[in-house]
């Protein structure tokens, strides 16, 4: 487990705690995921990631909250040289504190740390937030995925190479 301690105006600093999912997390997740997006992963995919041997889902937690409350968390597959995000999401009770950025940098740094020579993502092409934050990060936009998503909108393809500083 990993900690990030976030900065918050006028208030006392928020401590994350990061740690990978289990199978008793499966509750808490799959609720913040029905609250997060308007087509919610099924606890069904949320199993079979936590199956796939490539696969991750890391949680951010509140650090000393009682019950350590799941604020996010981020799945990620490793493999062959490259990390790919597959989902991101923070609660909307907590968005906008750095939640999705502090786990976003803790996965690059892990996926570093273990080889990674690129990372891979696909953003909603009008998900201005996220895609502000991947190009604050050092991604950089590739390609288009047409109709990717269930309800048609495009996909943006974005990479980071680490082995070029992200350029």
């Amino acid at each position: 487990m990993s900690v990030a301690i976030l900065r918050r105006s006028g208030g006392a600093p928020l401590e994350l705690a990061f740690d990978a999912m289990g199978r008793r997390d499966l509750p808490f997740v799959t609720e913040l995921e029905r609250k997060a997006f308007s087509h919610p992963w099924t606890s069904e995919v949320f199993l079979r990631e936590l199956r796939l041997p490539f696969s991750k889902i890391v949680l951010a937690r509140l650090a000393g909250e009682p019950g350590a409350a799941v604020v996010g968390y981020l799945c990620r597959w490793l493999a062959a040289g490259a990390l790919e995000i597959q989902n991101v999401a923070v609660h909307p009770d907590w968005r906008r504190r750095s939640i999705g950025r502090k786990l976003v940098e803790h996965t690059l740094t892990e996926a570093s740390r273990l080889g990674a020579q690129t990372a891979l993502l696909e953003v909603r092409r009008h998900n201005f937030p996220a895609i502000s934050l991947y190009r604050g990060l050092g991604f950089r936009e590739t390609g288009v995925r047409p109709g990717y998503y269930a309800d048609g909108e495009d996909a943006l393809l974005m990479e980071l190479r680490f082995d070029r500083g992200g350029d």
